[in-house]
């Protein structure tokens, strides 16, 4: 029973952090704040996690293993082409909707005052770079063109994480008391507005994953490669 309830507590302080860093942002909140809205003592939070940079990191950890296992969970090597891209584009567009909190603080805040979190994210980065490059490769991707893999790389997420992060911001605009009613209105979804649900998930997972198989091939060395043949000929 007291172990149980620990881990209730040390859960609480993570989910409460998560929540208010994801709307004002890591700088702006504190540790009293965070230990008000999970209901606990200030000496958990240090006791637990090591002060506030510590809840960080293990947002940090959580996102970028959930990030990567959808990323990476794509199928085997038998699996055709188009069917993995259908598996990324779906599953890159669960994890944003599932963790789209967690992901707003991993990916957003770069405290550059706290040097062990840039490391952190530059070790998960450099941890997958081996796995992530053989996908590319997959895809007929010369993997040291540079300002090509700058594109590719960031290319779904930044797309993804762009349209879930902005949502987030609307639905909570609406929500807010302190919004003038005129600003709220503007943000409200009226009955010609489009509805965000499973059904428009799926189409807009089919039309993503379209346009992304097709813009990457277009710019693979395979595809080149095939073309520079056809001229020989």
């Amino acid at each position: 029973m007291e172990q149980n309830t620990k881990i209730a507590a040390k859960k609480r302080i993570f989910d409460a952090a998560v929540s208010l860093f994801a709307r004002r942002g890591f700088a702006a909140v504190g540790i009293r704040e965070i230990a008000k809205k999970a209901g606990v003592n200030i000496s958990m939070i240090n006791y637990y996690f090591n002060g506030k940079a510590g809840i960080l990191k293990e947002i940090i950890n959580e996102c970028y293993d959930k990030y990567y296992s959808a990323i990476l969970d794509t199928g085997g090597e038998k699996t055709p082409l188009e069917e993995r891209v259908r598996y990324l584009t779906r599953n890159m567009v669960d994890f944003f909707r599932k963790n789209t909190e967690l992901a707003i603080v991993a990916f957003s805040t770069i405290p550059v005052d706290i040097p062990e979190i840039i490391d952190l994210k530059i070790k998960w980065i450099e941890s997958k770079r081996e796995a992530t490059n053989k996908w590319f490769k997959t895809l007929g991707m010369d993997v040291k063109n540079a300002p090509l893999m700058c594109v590719i790389r960031s290319f779904l997420t930044s797309i993804i994480f762009g349209f879930v992060e902005a949502q987030y911001c609307c639905d909570h605009i609406v929500q807010a008391p302190a919004m003038p009613i005129h600003l709220q209105d503007h943000f409200k979804h009226d009955d010609h507005a489009v509805v965000m649900d499973d059904s428009f998930y799926k189409k807009y997972v089919e039309i993503l994953g379209c346009v992304y198989l097709h813009g990457v091939m277009s710019m693979s060395k395979k595809k080149g490669k095939k073309r520079s043949k056809k001229k020989r000929k």
